[in-house]
């Protein structure tokens, strides 16, 4: 046998499905965030993947599903780096700064999401789980950095203001996203704290 052995690429066909669909989200996700929604079409991002368009249709439907799936898995990637940091891993406050600051280079993205949202029940789904997350560090990290007896749920509300500005804004912030953040958890504790005595 001769002692250099060459592959044959693989066939399409020959590629399982779920590699097929790994490397169209992959290519979806790098379009998308190069390109945000409206620059990226199904088909560019089939090209990028070396599949036919039907090819990408048969695993995200339409191109809100596979927006809503780059979307999904950039946050995905955002959140478990963040989560296997042990500087902050356990720390809500912490973790939540930390996915804020990363989540900024991909605002655009928040941006279109949030204004497709309203007609894409695929793309409102994947908001929410973002939404969900933020929401999870946010009651731990007020539960651990303010009082009892504040009305925890003012603060949520007020800070879910606050980070859909920073996740959606195109204003470039002059100052840190932790310092921000810290800013209105402090102020917010204080006027909550003053109702509550008042």
């Amino acid at each position: 046998m001769d002692r250099y052995h060459f592959r044959m690429p693989r066939n399409r066909q020959q590629i399982p499905r779920a590699e097929r669909e790994a490397a169209i989200l992959e290519r979806a996700v790098e379009l998308f965030a190069a390109n945000g929604y409206r620059g990226t079409s199904v088909a560019a991002v089939g090209r990028a993947a070396g599949v036919a368009p039907a090819a990408v249709h048969w695993y995200y439907p339409t191109k809100d599903d596979l927006f809503a799936a780059a979307a999904t898995s950039i946050f995905d990637s955002v959140r478990e780096r963040v989560e296997s940091d042990r500087k902050i891993n356990g720390d809500p406050y912490a973790e939540l700064v930390a996915l804020l600051s990363d989540a900024q280079s991909y605002r655009s993205l928040h941006r279109e999401a949030y204004e497709r949202m309203e007609e894409s029940e695929t793309i409102r789904a994947a908001y929410e789980h973002v939404q969900s997350w933020l929401d999870e560090r946010l009651l731990a990290a007020i539960a651990e950095r303010n009082p009892d007896g504040i009305d925890a749920e003012l603060i949520a509300d007020m800070a879910h203001v606050l980070f859909e500005g920073i996740l959606i804004s195109s204003r470039r912030l002059d100052r840190p996203v932790g310092e921000l953040i810290g800013l209105v958890f402090e102020s917010l504790a204080a006027v909550a704290a003053t109702k509550r005595g008042s």
